[in-house]
């Protein structure tokens, strides 16, 4: 499958209300500060695959099993990155809210985890039908491995989906492990998932690269810097209002790997001045 492209790293400022303030020496600075990555820890949807367009076939068909209204893909692309069960919630009522609010809200709740078996089975058929994958993301995580880092795939989507993406698109040799949304009892951004893809890899230091607040607040609840890609599912938000802000945001992963070649090589000249 050809990559799609979202389109130069704009630089980002924590301290500054995401505003782009530093530049790409700076920033290079600043990932290299923390101690030296282990692993990478990648998100899926909008950061490594454009998923929209199955994830949107999956709900178009279980609103019509379930005699509901509708949605479009746009709507869809909005109601992604808090897992599935949320993504049915919001499908069945028809806003980003969900059931929030609403009188009969217990009712609807309970109609949406009776629904959930069959949004799920659905969706694993037809998960890699349209699904491709992002510019550089291929890449990226082949550069990771090369460098002998690990590499996870953390991501709020289940795990069988996941691993059905990550087979289709040919990433398993470059994929050691894989944290889902029901991996766990938690998901993003909660940091329970990368410090658990932490534990899988055996590595204490690692990077977040996602494309929304759920992968940012949980890099930096990890204590560790995030990469955002822009273009991704953030919620229809653009990334540069994410608070807490990311270290560095870029185009495409395409730039990626460059970013990770210039740390390791600057923490590499550190180590031997340091001896």
């Amino acid at each position: 499958m050809a990559p799609m492209s979202h389109g130069a790293a704009t630089l980002i400022d924590p301290a500054a209300n995401a505003r782009p303030a530093i530049s790409r020496e700076d920033a290079l600075a600043r990932l290299c500060a923390s101690p030296a990555p282990e692993a990478v820890l990648f998100d899926l949807d909008g950061t490594l695959i454009d998923s929209v367009e199955d994830i949107h076939a999956a709900v178009r068909d279980l609103l019509a099993e379930l005699g509901l209204p509708q949605c479009s893909r746009a709507q869809v692309a909005t109601w992604v990155g808090n897992g599935a069960r949320m993504l049915v919630e919001r499908a069945m009522a028809g806003r980003f809210e969900g059931f929030a609010g609403l009188a009969d809200a217990r009712e609807r709740h309970a109609a949406a985890d009776a629904a959930m078996p069959r949004f799920r089975a659905i969706y694993q058929d037809v998960c890699v039908d349209h699904t491709m994958p992002l510019a550089g993301a291929r890449d990226s995580l082949a550069a990771v491995q090369r460098l002998g880092l690990g590499v996870a795939i953390v991501t709020n989507k289940p795990v069988a989906p996941t691993e059905r993406i990550v087979d289709a698109l040919g990433w398993r040799p470059f994929v050691s492990v894989v944290i889902g949304g029901d991996t766990l009892a938690s998901r993003k951004p909660d940091p329970a998932p990368l410090t658990e893809a932490l534990r899988r890899l055996d590595a204490r230091h690692a990077w977040m690269v996602g494309d929304s607040a759920n992968d940012v607040g949980a890099a930096r609840a990890a204590s560790m810097p995030s990469i955002v890609v822009r273009g991704g599912y953030n919620h229809g938000r653009p990334v540069e209002d994410l608070d807490p802000a990311p270290d560095v945001i870029v185009d495409t992963l395409a730039e990626f790997p460059e970013l990770l070649h210039a740390c390791i090589a600057r923490d590499g000249r550190a180590s031997e001045e340091r001896a």
